[in-house]
């Protein structure tokens, strides 16, 4: 079977995994993810944090950021701009943020943008993980593309029963160099 057909196969297998997930082990799991983020070298270090808005079943990592927030660093999320590109946008709060054409939470227009070189931490949701810190992310490639542009220390995240042996991967795809899930802190560039 070619990559193409078995990076669609093996995301089709994780987005019926994520499927399966209950409302109460979203929260849970993501409230462990957030406590174990917060106490991360790279979150207590980290001036600029990029991270995510959380929809469907994704763990939610809405408490680093307002942590983030109230600690007075810099905030960004994803902000959508075409088919191909994604960029960041300053988050200033988490209130009444409204929702983008995807369905997805995002900062009100207009946004300020966070040049991606300043970001020294982002958090990377995906589909899947290994624990040597390959990913696959939902197919569009916006990570892939947004994280080159970054010297920020990526850190993915995600759940223990999206974390896979072996994930099909291209020379395009970016890899994480830590990844946490429910239960544990993995150093993805030490393995």
């Amino acid at each position: 079977m070619d990559l193409l057909l078995r990076k669609k196969a093996a995301r089709s297998e994780l987005k019926r995994i994520a499927a399966t997930f209950s409302p109460d082990y979203v929260e849970e799991a993501s409230r462990a993810v957030c406590e174990t983020v917060l106490q991360s070298r790279e979150f207590l270090l980290a001036d600029v944090v990029f991270g995510y808005l959380a929809f469907n079943n994704e763990i939610s990592v809405d408490k680093v950021l307002q942590e983030a927030l109230r600690m007075g660093k810099t905030v960004a999320v994803p902000r959508i701009v075409s088919k191909t590109e994604m960029q960041a946008a300053l988050l200033q709060t988490m209130d009444r943020l409204p929702v983008d054409r995807y369905g997805i939470r995002t900062v009100p227009e207009p946004a300020s943008l966070v040049a991606p070189e300043r970001i020294d931490l982002i958090l990377v949701p995906g589909a899947g993980f290994t624990l040597t810190g390959c990913r696959m992310g939902r197919g569009a490639g916006y990570y892939d593309r947004f994280l080159v542009k970054t010297g920020g220390f990526t850190l993915g995240i995600t759940c223990e029963r999206l974390v896979r042996e072996q994930i099909p991967m291209d020379r395009f795809d970016s890899k994480v160099e830590a990844l946490v899930t429910e239960k544990r802190f993995v150093r993805c560039i030490d393995m």
